[in-house]
């Protein structure tokens, strides 16, 4: 497929999701599980290559993960069992195939189609090899569109049974709102830091806010936010044990990229593992460790560098539904008040 065919087929997708998107009104909450992806596609088409294509794609391992964990639970199904089922219908992350020699090797986007947040994905293919082209070629944009669903849930779902307290809190001392839900809870109040908690059977979900003035010209990097990330975490959350600190593991892949939130404010992504560790090593008495995702960006005035740091430890249970949460609350930050002080 040469590239202005897909150019042509990707403006297809836009137009299908700007007519979805102006009858969103009064459509009902989409369900599903988790990070879960319907793949709607019989199964003798499915078994064997294709299922190990999309497993590739969609199932591949988490990033900063300490343990191995798919990115999404894949879940395949019969079109006459789809298409039968209004719930089935109304899931929010939706991969249809169909795989005819009349199709015309096209993908289509049906954005809050049955439901919202929903995307419907249907690959109408001629043959398979245009097919995992196609796979290949728009895996990240399914996947960020997924992703996007994720975080738009939970933030619903977050503000219907918000902390208040937590939130005016954060307000204050830094203009932005989080939202919360009320499982969680203010641990640790600053002028220049915030530490919210909360504390599940067997796990330990925390977010910590913090700000450090600086100058125009400087700029974030990996290398920075984790030399950040250490001085904070070590003069604010101790170990059990006394000197220890919880420090990034460094002997681990450490991975960085640079996203977008509200307001068109730039952030660097950094994703990677924390330990308990000792004056910059490991302390091998407390065996504490887990995942963090990290939150980098310069405020409106550029007066202050802004660090929001997502950490976990739950070593029963799974690190990637849970990190996630900490995800949305982030990803659905809100910086009205930016424009008003």
């Amino acid at each position: 497929m040469n590239k202005i065919t897909f150019i042509a087929v990707l403006i297809i997708m836009v137009m299908a999701e700007g007519c979805s998107q102006k009858e969103n009104s009064g459509k009902p909450s989409s369900c599903g599980k988790t990070l879960e992806v319907l793949v709607i596609v019989p199964d003798n088409v499915y078994k064997g290559e294709l299922q190990d294509s999309i497993n590739a794609y969609f199932a591949k391992q988490c990033q900063g993960l300490n343990q191995s964990e798919p990115m999404f639970d894949i879940v395949q199904l019969n079109p006459a069992v789809f298409y039968k089922s209004d719930m089935f219908q109304k899931h929010r992350n939706i991969i249809i195939i169909s795989l005819n020699d009349t199709n015309k090797n096209k993908l289509y986007q049906y954005t809050d189609y049955k439901a919202t947040p929903q995307n419907y994905f249907e690959f109408s293919m001629n043959d398979k090899d245009s097919l995992y082209s196609f796979i290949r070629r728009s895996s990240q944009m399914i996947i960020e569109k997924f992703l996007n669903n994720e975080y738009k849930r939970i933030g619903k779902a977050f503000e219907k049974m918000k902390n208040v307290k937590v939130l005016n809190a954060v307000k204050k001392q830094f203009r932005f709102e989080l939202t919360v839900s009320e499982d969680f809870y203010l641990a640790t109040s600053k002028p220049d830091l915030i530490w919210i908690r909360k504390e599940p059977k067997d796990a330990s979900l925390g977010i910590i806010i913090y700000k450090q003035p600086c100058n125009s010209n400087d700029t974030i990097t990996k290398e920075k936010v984790i030399a950040l990330r250490d001085k904070v975490t070590q003069e604010n959350i101790p170990g059990t044990n006394r000197g220890n600190f919880m420090g990034v593991e460094k002997r681990f892949e450490i991975s960085d990229k640079n996203i977008m939130l509200n307001k068109g404010v730039q952030v660097l992504e950094t994703r990677g593992l924390w330990k308990m560790m000792q004056n910059s090593e490991a302390h091998f008495k407390d065996f504490m460790g887990g995942a963090f995702v990290n939150y980098c960006f310069f405020d409106e005035k550029k007066e202050n560098i802004i660090m929001i740091d997502c950490f976990i430890f739950s070593p029963k249970d799974s690190k990637r539904d849970q990190l996630i949460q900490l995800e949305s609350v982030v990803r659905n930050i809100n910086f009205n008040r930016y424009s008003n002080e």
